[in-house]
């Protein structure tokens, strides 16, 4: 019988609209979002990219993204979480094609696995770039799985200019072009990434080595770590949140299989084995390995943050189809329990994404932003059109609609220069960026007769934000330069 509703895909539309209808009234209705002040600074650069074409280029939005959430941020802080849900459930279209490409068994238990996370289901509601580095790289393995070789090794070079760890993947995937696959001629679309985007930053920002200004490799030449470090298996710690508990299991099972097909059958053997191990599980545990080092070391302004792994949730959705198809075959036998097995691992799975999701959301504004509502309230009240404002938090562009990027007016707290920057500057310090990312202590504003308090907001309760600094946002006018009277 050929009825719609024995195909897989018929559900997983089902499922697919329902999450995009469920996760769009969460994103309209919460006040706040996930990803901090890094998802507000990500939807300022896309927003005003066009009106400042050099943020086009920025190395921390990255230019891919800078480009193509730029006309979903037209709309506001919504679009861009908008962008964010569609990238993550293509994502999961994208695992379910090449499932089926590589002619595997449970396709649409790879589509579940990509959406059950919770770690993936709350960070849609940001303006992070996980989500956009996640659909190119499945892409890529779609493409990959496909045997479209150039096509494939052209995104893969594309992938630095999405998120910065797209340097680690292109590692894996140089490995198994050359070695694995022989596919020499495919360097050139391989390199064409790097060679283009450098040459752009040369020619728009009159910068030959664009490619090297990395803002990740800069904090780690600068030796600039403000958030410390800590388990060396702190994402192990953290993989039935990052993963799902089904996830972690599946992962493993798939990764031995893979090991296990992949010595048995020689590396001229099945091409679904060598993919499976050396691209498959050889991207996912690189980057699961580099991330984990970089944190342990403190290392590359690393924060130590779980949503990095959201990059590769669709490479644990592959190994995990892979493992559940392997086993299948392998261990017919125990097929009742093998899927008694697969059920239970689903439900526990979800129970713990449903409790995270009502709990957290709506998802509300942090403490710090409850303050900077304060701020923005007094900011309209006062006559600053003649003044230069310096400030880092994003949350204030928000509140006040302002553009960061207008320079005749705004600076970033971090550029602002005691030597030269001008009598009738207006700094807005707070206790999160002001003593890290800025190296700017309160006691030098304090205590510096060359500025004026203009006001201070202190919370009633008081508490500690990062480095364990008293969160407090003090408000300055610079009086005189340093040393005149």
């Amino acid at each position: 019988m050929n009825k719609v509703w024995f195909k897989d895909w018929f559900y997983l539309t089902l499922i697919s609209l329902a999450s995009l209808i469920a996760l769009s009234y969460f994103a309209w209705i919460s006040p706040g979002c996930e990803g901090g002040m890094d998802s507000y600074n990500h939807y300022l650069i896309s927003r005003f990219s066009w009106k400042h074409p050099y943020l086009l280029l920025d190395q921390w939005g990255k230019p891919i993204y800078n480009i193509l959430a730029s006309p979903f941020a037209s709309i506001g802080f919504f679009g861009v979480e908008l962008f964010n849900i569609l990238l993550w459930l293509g994502s999961a279209w994208m695992v379910w094609l090449t499932a089926k490409k590589l002619e595997l068994k449970y396709a649409w238990l790879g589509f579940i696995l990509v959406l059950l996370p919770q770690e993936s289901v709350l960070n849609t509601l940001s303006g992070l770039t996980e989500y956009l580095n996640e659909f190119l790289l499945i892409l890529f393995m779609y493409l990959a799985a496909s045997r479209k070789w150039n096509f494939a090794a052209g995104l893969a070079g594309m992938l630095p200019f999405a998120r910065s760890e797209g340097f680690v993947i292109m590692l894996a995937v140089g490995f198994y072009l050359v070695f694995i696959e022989k596919k020499y001629k495919s360097l050139l679309w391989f390199l064409a990434g790097p060679v283009i985007f450098n040459i752009l930053g040369w020619i728009i920002l009159n910068d030959p080595q664009w490619i090297l200004h990395n803002p990740y490799i800069k904090a780690q030449l600068l030796d600039l770590n403000i958030c410390g470090s800590g388990s060396l298996f702190h994402y192990v710690n953290g993989s039935r949140f990052i993963f799902s508990l089904a996830g972690s299991v599946l992962l493993l099972a798939g990764t031995l299989w893979a090991l296990f097909s992949v010595v048995k059958i020689s590396k001229n053997g099945s091409f679904l084995h060598r993919y499976m191990f050396w691209l498959c599980a050889g991207i996912f545990w690189l980057y699961f390995g580099v991330h984990s080092f970089i944190w342990w070391k403190g290392m590359m302004g690393s924060c130590g943050y779980s949503r990095v792994m959201i990059v590769i949730v669709p490479l644990m959705a592959l190994l995990s189809v892979y493992g559940a198809h392997r086993s299948a075959e392998k261990l017919s036998k125990y097929t009742l329990y093998l899927k008694t097995l697969l059920l239970v691992l689903i439900g526990v799975s979800f129970s713990h994404t449903y409790q995270a999701v009502r709990y957290r959301i709506p998802l509300e504004i942090s403490r710090e932003q409850a303050e900077f509502v304060k701020v923005a309230d007094w900011v309209k009240t006062q006559d600053f059109s003649k003044n230069k404002l310096f400030f880092l938090y994003p949350y204030l562009s928000m509140l006040t609609d302002t553009d960061p990027y207008d320079k005749e007016r705004f600076e970033f707290l971090w550029s602002f220069d005691f030597d030269y920057s001008p009598p009738g500057s207006i700094l807005i310090w707070d206790g999160h960026f002001g003593p890290n990312e800025c190296q700017i202590p309160l006691d030098k504003l304090m205590n510096n007769p060359d500025f004026e308090l203009l006001r201070s907001f202190i919370p009633e309760e008081p508490f500690k934000t990062l480095n364990d600094y008293s969160f407090e946002i003090h408000v300055f006018k610079r009086i005189k330069l340093k040393g005149k009277n």
